[in-house]
């Protein structure tokens, strides 16, 4: 240590960590060790699609079982079930030409978490947590996994909640009572995460001077001051500001890299003028760049929630509450609605996976070494209790899972010898890509079966 203001940042640094709290340290830590790597090949990815209003685990029952099969999964009973030869439901038409690469995971529960209507940071936290900061425990398991493997943003969270603009509160979170933000707006997350592949406007020029300008004015004041708690604090600041001009740097190095990835997005929709529709196509194409680019190798992108208004997928606006209530749309049944729905999110991941397949990386595809998890924020129904989480997983070659693909798995029933909860299933895609933590996320009280760690038969 040098000075003063190395001594406070160390210091403050290691208060934070023995709170659980985020200060940055692998965003350095990244800078300092490839700062102008390109996308290694072999490098893992994750994305984690949340959809809203439920998903009945019965929508994504093969429709050819057997009638043994039929009546074992209308018990709940354990299945695990190859799905060649077995017909998917029609919904899931669009990703038909990817079954090689799909496991259909059904019978996890995740009674810990709050369910129902919204769900903010519960469901990726395995916690209970509502609208309130205070309830947030936990950095989510998708930040956990950003920080495993180095980039510039580490995590980028994507939403089409609420018909939002700008920069959001995320349903992510990086640590207790710290929720992520997220990009709600096409036009918002260009800008910001792919400038320093485009010329810079006078506002970017300003950003950076203002950052070297409160980077040495913070060192002044810093030197001035006697009271520890002040210099505490002054030492996260200092931390906050030096990880944002250590990261611009970062990207400067990768600007060639960047600008051979910035998508192709409409001038009207980066300017807010789209419909939903327009909107989740658009951060498709955002989210494919950011993984090409480096920028980040995990993405969590909310496709929509209760609050999101549909347009530009039927004739009609889709209230997607009415709708889990089981109103019609001018005569549409809701459960057709609903089938719409998803056969949308099937032709948005249909692109998704085309687009990574479609990414050379080494001796094959980005699509190797990425898993995609399409999974219902709220659980099972319209009014969850958290009695299942169904999963649709898209993994390529090098998933370090050993879950066989082309498969229909159900875990045994709730309070069942063998079941398993959403902690259960964080735990092992953590320890199987290097996190040793012995269970991620709360108990569930009610459960009477062991809970704790990995799903050992995914584990390779």
């Amino acid at each position: 240590m040098h000075n003063r203001r190395d001594f406070i940042k160390t210091s403050a640094a290691g208060l934070f960590g023995i709170a659980g709290l985020s200060v940055l340290p692998q965003l350095q830590a990244a800078v300092a060790t490839s700062s102008s790597r390109a996308v290694s090949a072999g490098t893992p990815r994750f994305i984690f699609l949340r959809k809203g209003n439920g998903l009945f685990p019965s929508e994504l029952v093969p429709v050819s079982l057997s009638a043994e099969d039929k009546q074992k999964e209308a018990k709940k009973d354990a299945l695990d079930i190859d799905l060649d030869g077995h017909e998917l439901p029609a919904w899931m038409e669009p990703i038909a030409k990817h079954k090689n690469n799909l496991t259909i995971l059904q019978g996890l529960s995740a009674k810990m978490c709050t369910m129902g209507h919204s769900t903010y940071q519960s469901p990726l936290a395995v916690s209970r947590s509502a609208e309130r900061v205070a309830t947030i425990t936990r950095a989510s398991v998708d930040v956990e996994l950003g920080r495993m493997f180095s980039s510039p943003f580490e995590h980028i969270e994507l939403t089409c909640s609420n018909n939002q603009k700008g920069v959001v509160r995320g349903m992510s979170s990086i640590g207790p009572m710290q929720p992520n933000y997220a990009f709600a707006s096409p036009g918002s997350a260009y800008k910001n995460l792919f400038a320093a592949g485009m010329q810079k406007d006078n506002d970017q020029k300003a950003d950076e001077n203002l950052y070297d300008f409160l980077s040495t004015n913070i060192a002044s004041y810093d030197s001035k001051t006697l009271d520890m708690l002040e210099s505490q604090k002054i030492g996260n600041y200092a931390n906050s500001v030096d990880s944002l001009i250590a990261r611009n740097a970062q990207l400067q190095k990768m600007a060639s890299q960047i600008a051979a990835n910035v998508p192709k997005i409409e001038k009207a929709i980066l300017d807010d003028q789209y419909t939903v529709v327009e909107q989740q196509y658009a951060f498709v194409d955002i989210l494919l760049s950011s993984l090409r680019a480096g920028l980040t190798n995990v993405v969590t992108y909310t496709l929509d929630d209760l609050g999101t208004r549909y347009d530009g997928l039927l004739e009609d606006t889709i209230e997607l509450h009415e709708i889990g209530h089981g109103k019609d749309l001018k005569g549409m049944p809701a459960l057709e609605v609903r089938r719409h729905l998803r056969n949308h999110h099937m032709n948005l991941i249909n692109k998704l996976v085309d687009g990574l397949k479609g990414s050379p990386e080494g001796a094959g595809t980005m699509f190797d070494n990425t898993m995609i998890m399409y999974l219902p924020e709220n659980g099972e129904t319209h009014h969850s209790v958290g009695s299942e989480v169904p999963f649709m997983i898209f993994a390529g070659d090098n998933v370090k899972l050993s879950m066989a693909r082309r498969r229909y798995i159900r875990l045994p029933n709730y309070n069942d010898e063998g079941h398993k909860t959403l902690g259960n299933w964080y735990t092992t895609i953590l320890n199987a890509y290097g996190n040793p933590i012995k269970h991620y996320g709360d108990f569930d009280v009610a459960l009477k079966v062991n809970q704790e760690g990995a799903i050992k038969q995914f584990i390779a």
